[in-house]
């Protein structure tokens, strides 16, 4: 069976996990960290909504350091209304930091919707992909923009995509965090996510929530090579001004990560928020997911 541009769209919750990869990012295969650097720990959930009604749920289990990271994000929408089906996704991915640069080294993404599967493993080094499989495969198509050996270079994965690496902890100047454009490729389709800042804001959080500034910032969808031109969802995704990503600082470490990412449909604002953000010191016995 292969895949259209359409099908892979089919569902925003597959969409929202790409969008929000930066906030997690995996699990213990191939980790890049450096075994004598301390660790920290982010245990996060989240919660997916459109219009107010909540369809689904995240959950991230990461450790960083100053050498690498390593994560699993699991997700789930339910059929409760008829927009959405009920879905389930895992993604894994692993990866280095070389400067204020992002360098993944794995990605794994699982998603199951009623019976219907994708996958995607990729390898990675230096932005470059090394190995892919991403079944099934796009369907043939006129209007298809082919992918070419460039499109897989100087890219990150969907996971890598927001994790933003800063020059100390806590919250820089928000233009330094939103002023970048984002290559991604996700296995089928390379795109770019345009940042721009709009305003930094403090946000309310009881308990294991996230308390304190974020950065707001305006994002754009580009898409480059891999999607068909004349699909309606790429057209409405690339005009969609509807976007923003919220970053928020991790404690201790010279990282931000997602905490709210607001996508725009034609049924209302799709929104991923933090309910639960908690940072600490990593349990070297107790690998991500576990």
């Amino acid at each position: 069976m292969r895949l259209n541009g359409s099908e892979i769209r089919r569902t925003s919750f597959r969409r929202c996990l790409s969008f929000a990869g930066g906030v997690a990012i995996t699990i213990l295969v191939a980790t890049a960290m450096s075994p004598v650097a301390a660790e920290t720990s982010l245990k996060a959930s989240y919660t997916i909504s459109i219009s107010g009604l909540t369809i689904g749920k995240a959950e991230a289990d990461s450790r960083f350091t100053g050498a690498g990271y390593a994560a699993v994000v699991k997700g789930m929408t339910s059929g409760i209304s008829r927009l959405f089906s009920d879905a389930r996704a895992t993604l894994l991915g692993t990866g280095r930091f070389s400067g204020s640069r992002v360098m993944p080294a794995s990605y794994d993404m699982q998603t199951n919707e009623r019976g219907f599967e994708t996958h995607v493993r990729m390898s990675m080094h230096s932005g470059t992909v090394t190995g892919l499989i991403a079944l099934p495969r796009l369907r043939e198509a006129p209007d298809r923009v082919p992918v070419t050996p460039d499109d897989t270079r100087n890219v990150v994965d969907p996971l890598g995509a927001f994790l933003i690496v800063t020059d100390k902890p806590g919250l820089p100047d928000g233009r330094k965090v939103c002023g970048r454009t984002i290559r991604v490729f996700d296995g089928w389709q390379r795109f770019d996510i345009g940042l721009t800042y709009k305003q930094t804001k403090l946000v309310t959080g009881i308990g294991d929530a996230y308390d304190g500034k974020v950065v707001a910032c305006t994002a754009r969808y580009i898409p480059v090579a891999g999607h068909r031109q004349n699909l309606e969802a790429t057209k409405f995704m690339a005009e969609n001004k509807r976007l923003e990503v919220w970053y928020a600082p991790i404690k201790e470490m010279p990282l931000l990560v997602p905490y709210r990412i607001l996508i725009g449909t034609k049924y209302g604002d799709l929104l991923i928020t933090s309910t639960r953000f908690v940072a600490g010191e990593a349990d070297s016995g107790s690998p991500p997911g576990n």
